[in-house]
């Protein structure tokens, strides 16, 4: 009875983060490439704004962050709000999709905005790197990075279950013999062959 409820257990834990090691899996084996991909080049576009009087450098990179539409890069993190050698507000935003660093012109009443976008892979990259720490105001990253969490955690229910399969099952079974000495193998084989 308990060992049917351990295998189950395992069953689902593995479906429910299936998702999460298939992205894991295409990151890991995609990281010694990753570093030799180009993105490609910037888009450097222009828009008028005019600064409104008695705004904070805060209020203003929100304020252009919504006008841009970038969900993703919200909550605006203070780290992301400078300022150039001009003394221009330079405000810098990261998101899964690439990154787009706008220069607030003020004086000409506008501001530039330099617009990089990531390839599949440093977005996948991305993603693998998110977590439930990670609190976005976005709606579908907020939902991913719950979800990468939760997988995480249904990943160590896995193992666990998967180890007290092995341990009930007689351990001298041939079949679990070899199922473990593949596993650790193939487990170094990745390691040594990604550094």
């Amino acid at each position: 009875m308990l060992l049917r409820l351990v295998k189950k257990l395992h069953t689902y834990a593995g479906l429910l983060t299936f998702l999460n090691l298939a992205v894991y899996g295409v990151v890991g084996l995609s990281i010694p490439f990753l570093r030799q991909s180009q993105t490609a080049p910037p888009v450097i576009t222009y828009r008028n704004f005019t600064v409104p009087p008695n705004l904070t450098d805060r209020q203003v990179a929100e304020r252009i962050c919504s006008l841009l539409g970038l969900s993703l890069a919200t909550p605006v993190n203070q780290a992301a709000i400078q300022h150039d050698a001009a003394n221009n507000l330079f405000l810098d935003f990261r998101h899964a999709n690439g990154g787009d660093q706008v220069t607030v012109l003020e004086k000409e009443r506008r501001f530039r905005i330099e617009t990089t976008r990531n390839n599949i892979g440093l977005y996948l990259y991305t993603l693998h790197e998110t977590t439930a720490a990670f609190h976005s105001g976005d709606w579908r990253m907020q939902l991913w990075a719950d979800y990468n969490e939760f997988a995480m955690w249904c990943l160590l229910a896995m193992i666990a279950s998967g180890f007290a399969m092995f341990l009930a099952s007689r351990a001298r079974s041939r079949l679990a013999q070899i199922s473990l000495a593949t596993g650790c193998c193939l487990f170094a084989g990745l390691y040594f062959w990604t550094r």
